[in-house]
């Protein structure tokens, strides 16, 4: 038969359809959300099926709850991570930024003074990260596991070593720790970051330039993009919104310990890589991280109500991680083919 010269699509609309079927399949499949989707499900049904009253509303509750604090801090690394840079001073800044809160409230600050003056604070530690790795050219790595350890003895000279309580009760501070239903105050908070940061990351310029970052460095600066504004701006976020959490958990607790945030950061780029962010930087998703906080929290739930000793969690962390990272580097293969 000769050629036509008209595509096959168009003389068999069935394969056409199928042809679309297949490429829109594909494209969902690719979504750095699809794999913690499939992967949250799975988790959720296992342990619907074998952990005692797993879908209570009280552990549906206390997921909620575990998911929030986290899930903040997840949102700024989601940022950072997708720039191609890394954040492992989280921890300790959320540890930080809560200790300052409760030492200033208890010589007499006002409520909405110390929440500021602490979040400007974290907003410097962040700049400063930025500033380091992006001046004198030092891995975000080595910056911020400097910053962890810098850190965190500020916490421990903060409170001694020892718990420290705010000496009154703070009207205020309810707008962090209250419940709406079973539903609790801080995961609205949590659902409030994911919803701005969204926007911010899909529908801005800002955004553009954060995945141009990550992407390629060179090929982003010879777009016009300022790439080293961008990953100053990303690690300030990170800072702030590490910081934000742990005053909203310290709202919760009412009082801060030297271990507050202790290890969080790991929890959180597991979330991140778990949501479909690459290590390299370029591509990442902050509903994907809010995903992958949700799993974890749902595994720690879990976990307890099955009897099974927490310290199986912290093994499966990095099980999880490495499996991530390697379903990850497949589908962007796959994507680039």
């Amino acid at each position: 038969m000769a050629d036509t010269g008209v595509p096959v699509e168009e003389r068999h609309p069935s394969t056409a359809a199928a042809a679309a079927r297949e490429r829109f399949g594909w494209r969902l499949f690719a979504r750095p959300e699809s794999g913690v989707i499939m992967a949250a499900v799975v988790i959720f049904l296992f342990f619907a099926i074998f952990a005692p009253r797993f879908l209570s509303v009280n552990v549906m509750s206390n997921i909620l709850l575990l998911s929030a604090e986290l899930g903040i801090v997840a949102v700024g690394v989601t940022m950072l991570m997708v720039s191609g840079e890394f954040d492992l001073s989280v921890g300790s800044v959320l540890g930080l930024g809560a200790g300052m809160v409760v030492v200033w409230l208890n010589a007499g600050w006002p409520v909405p003074l110390a929440i500021l003056v602490a979040l400007a604070v974290a907003a410097g530690i962040g700049t400063l990260n930025g500033l380091l790795v992006t001046r004198m050219q030092i891995h975000s790595l080595i910056v911020t596991l400097g910053g962890l350890m810098f850190y965190r003895a500020a916490v421990l000279a903060i409170t001694g070593g020892f718990p420290i309580r705010l000496g009154e009760d703070y009207p205020f501070l309810e707008l962090f720790n209250f419940w709406w239903g079973p539903i609790p105050g801080t995961f609205l908070w949590f659902v409030g970051f994911i919803v701005l940061f969204t926007i911010i990351i899909t529908s801005t310029r800002f955004g553009n330039w954060v995945y141009a970052s990550g992407g390629g460095r060179e090929a982003a600066n010879e777009m016009g993009v300022p790439v080293s504004r961008v990953k100053v701006l990303c690690f300030a976020c990170a800072s702030m919104l590490a910081a934000s959490a742990g005053i909203i958990q310290m709202s919760r607790l009412n009082s801060v310990d030297a271990l507050r945030g202790t290890a969080l950061e790991l929890e959180a780029v597991l979330a991140v890589v778990v949501g479909g962010a690459l290590l390299t930087g370029g591509r990442g998703s902050i509903v994907g991280a809010a995903l992958g906080v949700i799993m974890v929290s749902m595994i720690k739930q879990g976990l307890i109500l099955m009897g099974i000793p927490a310290f199986w969690f912290k093994a499966g962390i990095g099980v999880v991680l490495i499996l991530a990272a390697y379903i990850n580097h497949r589908v962007q293969q796959a994507t680039l083919q």
